[in-house]
Order: C-alpha cells, then sequence, then structure tokens
C-alpha cells in the first residue's frame, strides 16, 4: 500500500467519537425538532382526552410511537371500529420498515440489545438523523449513543406533550401544526440532496405523495416510500454501472 493510499484510508475510516459527544450531538438534533412537534403532540393529546381514559392513551403514545398514525387510530376508532383503526394505523406505519432495513444494513456491528431496542425508536426524525450521522462517517459505538440519545429525548418528549395535551383537553385542537413539522424534516434531509441518488428518492417519493395524497388510510404515503426506494436502488444501480 502506498503513502498515499494509507492516508486516503486514514481519512476515510469511521471516525470515532467521544461517548458524550456523541450522545450530545444526538441530544441537540432532536431538541428543535421536539419543539416543532410539541403542538402535534399536543393536538394528539387532546384527541385522547376525548375517547376515554387520558392515561390509556398516553400509554398509547410508546405503542403507536407515530403522530399520524396515533392520531388516525383515534379519529377512525369512532367511525369504523377497531379492526379498521388498527389496520389504518399499520398501514401508515409500514413505512418504518423501509427505514429498519436501511438502518440495518449500517447496524450489522451493532449488539443484538441496540438493535433490539432502537427498533421501538424508529420514526422519521430520528431514522433520518441517524443516516445523516453515520453517513457524516461516525464509527459504530458513536452510532449507537447518537441513536440512543436522540431516540429518548424525542420520544420523552413527545410522550410528556402527549399528556400536557390530555390533561389540557379539547381547546387546543385547533392548533395548526401542519406546516411546522415537514419543515424541520426537510431541515434534516436537506445535506443529502447533495447527493444525486438521495435527490433521485425524494424527488420521486414527493411527487408520487403529492399524486396520492387523497389516497384512504395512508396507503398514499406507502406508495411513496415505495417509489422512493425503487427510484433510489435504480439510480445507485446506474451510477455503478
Amino acid at each position: 500500500m502506498s503513502v498515499i493510499e494509507a492516508d486516503v484510508d486514514a481519512r476515510t475510516a469511521p471516525r470515532p467519537l467521544p461517548a458524550r459527544s456523541a450522545a450530545l450531538d444526538g441530544v441537540l438534533t432532536m431538541v428543535p425538532l421536539l419543539a416543532a412537534y410539541i403542538p402535534f403532540a399536543l393536538v394528539i393529546g387532546a384527541a385522547v382526552a376525548e375517547h376515554g381514559s387520558p392515561v390509556a392513551g398516553w400509554a398509547g403514545s410508546w405503542l403507536i410511537y407515530g403522530g399520524s398514525a396515533h392520531l388516525a387510530a383515534i379519529r377512525t376508532l369512532d367511525e369504523s371500529g377497531p379492526v379498521v383503526a388498527i389496520t389504518t394505523a399499520l398501514l401508515i406505519n409500514a413505512r418504518l420498515l423501509v427505514y429498519s432495513a436501511s438502518l440495518a444494513r449500517r447496524w450489522t456491528a451493532q449488539p443484538r440489545w441496540f438493535r433490539f431496542a432502537a427498533a421501538g425508536l424508529i420514526i422519521d426524525p430520528t431514522w433520518a438523523a441517524a443516516e445523516r450521522h453515520a453517513g457524516e462517517g461516525a464509527d459504530p459505538d458513536a452510532q449507537r449513543r447518537y441513536f440512543i440519545a436522540a431516540g429518548l429525548t424525542l420520544g420523552a418528549g413527545w410522550s410528556a406533550a402527549i399528556a400536557a395535551g390530555a390533561a389540557l383537553g379539547s381547546g387546543i385542537e385547533g392548533l395548526d401544526v401542519e406546516i411546522v413539522i415537514p419543515l424541520c424534516l426537510m431541515a434534516l434531509i436537506g445535506p443529502a440532496l447533495r447527493s444525486s441518488i438521495e435527490r433521485t428518492v425524494v424527488v420521486s417519493a414527493a411527487a408520487v405523495a403529492l399524486l396520492t395524497a387523497g389516497w384512504p388510510a395512508g396507503t398514499g404515503l406507502l406508495a411513496a416510500v415505495a417509489v422512493g426506494s425503487a427510484a433510489g436502488v435504480a439510480r445507485e444501480r446506474a451510477v455503478a454501472s
């Protein structure tokens, strides 16, 4: 191996980060996102308060770890019954299978306990943050500490905000939260758009999501994830060939 090759390998190898730095980065990444998600969580908490026990509804924030799925399940429960409500939530959260598969490829060197525990913390912002952090060259230990810190920060804050919304009741259900969360997610994926593969994925998924916005029970979102994933794979193969 030449001196130049050794230097390139040294610069491109995963960079070890101090444990505290990786964990702190995870917390700091989630804090602004959590601030944006709080209004949404308050609305879900208010909906929970109208549909039975607030305590049971709050516990559901950990069982249905996804705001859109949680709110859709609550609103569908009265109209169509439990079977349709569960099916709706599963369809909306089906995109998490794609997120989990992408992180599983990065976490092959992680201990089993971490992969098992982290599965319950995978949601749009934690997935996007983990992908970006790993793409920056963090080593497996740093990735593990980063994800745990980010996931627990978002999960604890989200659950607390739902509890607050349940306590405050239906008076806050009129909050307009539709624009804040997408803007924060755009800030997370923005740096990745420098890559042609990521641009292909985002543009394809966004176009399908726009065209299928009126589809029922989250099926449009599922279609967008599928098309974006397929476009990314096709583009990756085209670049490699």
